[in-house]
């Protein structure tokens, strides 16, 4: 049976996000589990985490996703706000033409051992429909955060420096595990609401 959630995302500044949206963060998908973000349908397909009876939970793996027109969207808001000098908005445009073109993937994620959480154990491979690899990337360093006395937490946003198709499966991947693949989402741009 399909989990069906509907959320809607904000994000509170382009260029520094002091955390993740809490709607995010709260979730707790299972496969089948499919969520409408920043007008994407993300679908979780599988999920090889498993449940930890001490704890009585299931670890989070939870992504949203930006695409490029959001991103020069949210650029160009932060922009006019702030009151940004053209020298600096022409900076931020370029990196986001050079370094976002695919878009912007916001990962967050919760495990009960603080080692394993550590962003640096993550990786995250991009496909498209016929499995073909579009895209990797290494999480770099970035410590765990306590969320209770048994649960760690941690985020990060991943720009993609090449386009996309429409739809495109996400593998969310930790380096400690001996499974091919931990998470997979399906991710369809531009879809329409989840229907009752």
């Amino acid at each position: 049976m399909k989990n069906i959630l509907s959320i809607t995302l904000f994000m509170v500044s382009f260029h520094s996000f002091s955390q993740v949206d809490e709607a995010l963060k709260r979730m707790q998908l299972y496969e089948g589990s499919t969520y409408v973000t920043y007008g994407h349908r993300i679908t979780e397909i599988f999920s090889e985490l498993e449940f930890h009876l001490g704890v009585g939970l299931f670890p989070k793996t939870n992504i949203a996703y930006l695409n490029y027109q959001q991103l020069i969207l949210l650029m160009q808001d932060t922009a006019k706000n702030e009151k940004w000098s053209e020298k600096i908005y022409i900076v931020a445009r370029n990196r986001i033409r050079n370094e976002a073109i695919g878009g912007r993937i916001i990962l967050y994620v919760e495990r009960f051992d603080q080692y394993e959480t550590n962003n640096k154990m993550f990786f995250i491979i991009i496909r498209d429909k016929e499995e073909n690899k579009l895209f990797e990337y290494n999480l770099p360093y970035r410590p765990a955060e306590l969320v209770t006395t048994d649960v760690f937490s941690n985020w990060a946003y991943i720009d993609i420096n090449v386009p996309l198709p429409e739809s495109f499966n996400v593998y969310v991947n930790n380096k400690l595990t001996d499974k091919l693949s931990d998470t997979n989402f399906l991710v369809e741009q531009n879809a329409a609401p989840l229907q009752k």
